[in-house]
């Protein structure tokens, strides 16, 4: 069990109410003492106001912007209201299972190299799935690309040393923070349990949000840190050969398969609408 404080910051802005109840109620839930501030990015949706008034009025800790800010200002805002040594954000929609903080402190206690701590996620509301994530060995690992939750534990410390997280992004903030995080050589460590619940819904800012979008994002978050780029280039562009190649390859492949078996293939294709054409009851056209 870990032995240094851990505070969860939960931004909100228009939350299903009933998301929300769910969600602190898990951040109160933990095996460990842990502080709970959340964030009310200038909300203005009945539900969310309503449910935010139930748990400020039952203790719970509600930081009020009178306006929306971003996400990056409402992390900064609960980050800035605690004094712990580790900060935990969770999503306003998700839900985290009881022993999350303890096992993520636990690795920041014994790690003092470690600068984010993730655990597997588990998939819930639209589909259901687990994911094991991927290991990340250093800022070359999340330069194509963010394998780390935003829902990560970090130090307060590292934090405060990298003046918060970035304002202006309307995504990728995490991701932004990230690559600044282990630039500094911090190293990213996994829990790997399931301890983390991610709701999928249709309201989710990443659903709504174009490829086209996504991509400009991306690239505010690569404008914004040039400098990390360019001392990984190298690495950069080796990743991209090698993986240039492998799809080379699997084009061949691909293109052999097909050229054994694509004629095979098309004409069972006919035969199995024939013989649906065929089946009683079916009126043939002519």
């Amino acid at each position: 069990m870990g032995t240094g404080s851990i505070g969860i910051v939960i931004p909100v802005y228009n939350t299903d109410g009933a998301y929300i109840d769910e969600c602190i109620a898990s951040a109160l839930a933990q095996t460990v003492e842990c502080r709970v501030v959340v964030v009310d990015d200038g909300s203005t949706h009945p539900g969310t106001l309503e449910s935010l008034a139930r748990w400020a009025a039952q203790g719970v800790e509600v930081v009020r912007h009178p306006e929306n800010r971003g996400t990056s200002v409402a992390l900064d805002s609960g980050a800035g209201a605690l004094d712990t040594d580790y900060i935990m954000p969770v999503g306003s929609d998700d839900r985290i299972r009881p022993s999350l903080c303890a096992e993520v402190a636990a690795v920041l206690d014994d790690d003092p190299a470690a600068g984010v701590v993730s655990t597997d996620l588990r998939f819930f509301g639209s589909h259901d799935r687990i994911d094991r994530l991927p290991p990340t060995d250093s800022v070359a690992d999340i330069l194509f690309g963010n394998t780390i939750p935003g829902a990560s534990a970090f130090r307060r410390s590292d934090w405060i040393a990298l003046g918060g997280f970035a304002t202006g992004l309307k995504f990728g903030q995490d991701w932004e923070f990230w690559v600044r995080l282990l630039a500094t050589g911090r190293t990213a460590r996994i829990v790997h349990q399931p301890l983390y619940e991610y709701r999928r819904h249709a309201a989710q800012v990443t659903a709504r949000m174009t490829e086209e979008g996504k991509l400009e994002h991306s690239l505010d978050v690569v404008r914004r840190n040039t400098g990390i780029w360019g001392d990984h280039v190298e690495e950069i562009m080796r990743r991209y050969w090698t993986l240039k190649d492998e799809h080379t390859r699997q084009a061949a492949r691909l293109e052999v398969l097909e050229r054994r078996y694509g004629a095979l293939n098309r004409m069972l294709g006919r035969g199995a609408r024939l013989l649906r054409s065929l089946r009683p009851g079916r009126k043939r056209a002519g």
